[in-house]
């Protein structure tokens, strides 16, 4: 069923109907039921279908995006582990600047 399609029209039937009318018309009004019954499952399918193709195109964007996110933290990770080892050889470097300005026992007493 196509979106420029009409949808049939809903049939109503009460019980004199049935007492009333006469057995071709009750067959065309159920003819007509049918169709409209059918035209509203079509339309349940197709509207169902979108949904499930919208839930799968969200689905692959979010696995998209936490693969991008796990990549950049396992960047940042990185980055986070070199420059604790920057500050580890500075930390180091200071020690020994340090240890070099301090005069020895010897220059202290000469």
């Amino acid at each position: 069923m196509t979106n420029e399609e009409p949808l049939p029209k809903k049939v109503r039937l009460s019980e004199t109907d049935f007492k009333v009318m006469a057995r071709d018309e009750l067959i065309l009004r159920w003819k007509q039921y049918e169709a409209y019954v059918q035209a509203l499952e079509g339309k349940y399918t197709d509207l169902n279908s979108n949904d499930v193709t919208g839930l799968r195109e969200s689905e692959e964007k979010l696995k998209q995006q936490q693969q991008e996110s796990a990549r950049r933290e396992n960047i940042l990770v990185m980055r986070l582990a070199t420059k604790e080892q920057e500050m580890q050889e500075c930390t180091t470097q200071i020690q020994y600047l340090k240890q070099v300005q301090q005069p020895s026992v010897a220059q202290l007493r000469s």
